[in-house]
């Protein structure tokens, strides 16, 4: 039987599928095309990147936290819940990382890559926009697995 809380469980959880699976796989292809060393084809993928942050992934964060809300008003969970906070602590780690670090190292990469020059540098700009979205995809993987699990203290 479909309650409210099973519709906002399936919302969330769709949700989260949306953001966090878009975003691996932007990152992976990111992370090919920087090794190709075409720099039209990185300031492509940079700008459908952010294009694809912008109307795809804060959507879905919104409706993940706003779901998350809802569940655990309606479930009766209780917001002092550790597995709670957790989860909405790691979605404000999440917007830190993403909204600021990789937004950063995605414009330090564009730049490089729309000058003509410094090989090295572009090489070493892209390594670190990768290894910023390895560590917001492993924040990301931590909170899941907080949510699955649901420890308490």
């Amino acid at each position: 039987m479909v309650n409210w809380y099973t519709f906002l469980k399936f919302l969330h959880v769709l949700a989260v599928v949306l953001w966090i699976g878009g975003v691996t796989g932007l990152a992976f292809v990111g992370w090919r095309m920087a090794k190709e060393r075409n720099r039209a084809l990185i300031i492509a993928l940079l700008q459908q990147g952010m294009t694809y942050g912008q109307r795809v992934v804060a959507p879905a964060a919104g409706v993940v936290v706003l779901s998350g809300l809802a569940m655990v008003g309606i479930g009766h969970i209780g917001f002092g819940t550790f597995w709670v906070w957790f989860g909405y602590g790691g979605v404000l780690v999440q917007a830190l990382v993403g909204g600021f670090l990789i937004q950063k190292r995605a414009a330090e990469v564009r730049q490089l890559a729309s000058a003509s020059g410094d090989e090295v540098a572009l090489v070493a700009a892209a390594r670190r926009l990768w290894n910023t979205q390895l560590v917001y995809l492993l924040l990301f993987a931590i909170v899941i697995a907080a949510m699955v699990v649901k420890p308490t203290l």
